[in-house]
């Protein structure tokens, strides 16, 4: 009986690899497309708020400067992606002053930091520290294919700071508002 079974079971695996060997196998080919479209978007991100406020407060002592204080502690980061057609370009961060106006006999500076984040690619560089104007000046250069990540703690975090260059163009004024526009342009 049980040689019985092992003969059966002998004869149904040539069967079966008898079976398997004369199966025919045919080939298939799938074309796989895609695009990548140039990329070029900024960003910035803050816990709260976009708002940059310095206050300008007279010393305890006739004589002295007056003393600056920026006066929100919200840091600000920039976050952008790019990809572009051409790996032997680059892109740049620039910033201007877009709405309203600095007041006569004061400066306003901004330096972006070094990247930090979760991104990756050919991330770009802090330039130096500008004195914003209506003209664009590069805040970051040398961006590549890359992305920064997003929101805060990802790009470049940016710096504010305030200097009275001129006392003699200084007015006792109330509060002025200006706008940084941020722009992402090719090199």
């Amino acid at each position: 009986m049980i040689t019985r079974k092992i003969r059966l079971l002998v004869l149904f695996a040539l069967l079966f690899v008898s079976n398997i060997a004369t199966c025919q196998w045919d080939e298939g080919q799938v074309n796989v497309f895609f695009s990548v479209p140039e990329i070029a978007l900024i960003d910035i991100e803050s816990v709260s708020t976009n708002d940059v406020r310095f206050t300008v407060v007279p010393s305890n002592e006739p004589g002295d400067n007056p003393n600056i204080f920026e006066s929100s502690n919200d840091p600000l980061w920039i976050n952008y992606s790019s990809a572009l057609s051409n790996s032997n370009s680059s892109r740049s961060v620039t910033a201007e002053i877009s709405q309203g106006e600095i007041p006569d006999g004061i400066l306003v500076y901004l330096e972006a930091s070094s990247y930090s984040g979760t991104g990756g690619g050919n991330l770009g560089h802090p330039a130096e520290k500008i004195d914003l104007s209506t003209q664009p000046r590069p805040i970051i250069t040398g961006i590549g294919n890359c992305y920064t990540g997003n929101g805060v703690n990802n790009g470049h975090l940016l710096h504010f700071s305030l200097e009275i260059s001129d006392y003699y163009q200084i007015n006792a004024i109330e509060e002025t508002v200006f706008t940084i526009l941020y722009t992402i342009t090719d090199n």
